[in-house]
């Protein structure tokens, strides 16, 4: 499966990239607390090394200064994260309505929707941002 993510408002594209996920019947909110801890679990590994010294290569430099950004992630250690905490905000910022939820252009609008999933599939994750002033 493919997921995509975009947050409205912003320039920058969709990000895309493959997610294993696990066989069987799904819904969406085993959907997403399946990549709510992927992401968590990601993040620790991050985290773990934060204090070691970063030297990008030259194609990353390179790449860096086609986007204007250049970084060698965070200087100091982040806070740790539960995973069943991180899932339950997900799924309040869905009931919220904090982000919509596309799966191969349909848009799911309940967390016990049952899901029909292939390999081939993308999961789109839409963050809605606020209006200023309003």
């Amino acid at each position: 499966m493919i997921v995509e993510t975009k947050v409205v408002g912003r320039r920058t594209p969709f990000e895309r990239r493959p997610l294993d996920v696990p066989a069987g019947p799904q819904t969406l909110e085993s959907l997403l607390a399946h990549l709510v801890r992927g992401e968590v679990a990601a993040y620790h590994e991050r985290q773990a090394g934060v204090n070691m010294l970063r030297v990008l290569t030259e194609r990353e430099l390179s790449e860096a200064t086609l986007t204007g950004r250049v970084a060698v992630g965070p200087q100091a250690p982040g806070g740790t994260v539960a995973p069943e905490d991180a899932v339950r905000t997900a799924l309040t910022a869905f009931r919220d309505g904090l982000y919509y939820v596309f799966v191969d252009d349909e848009q799911i609008e309940a967390l016990d929707a049952p899901l029909t999933l292939r390999p081939d599939s993308t999961l789109l994750l839409v963050r809605l941002t606020a209006l200023a002033g309003g």
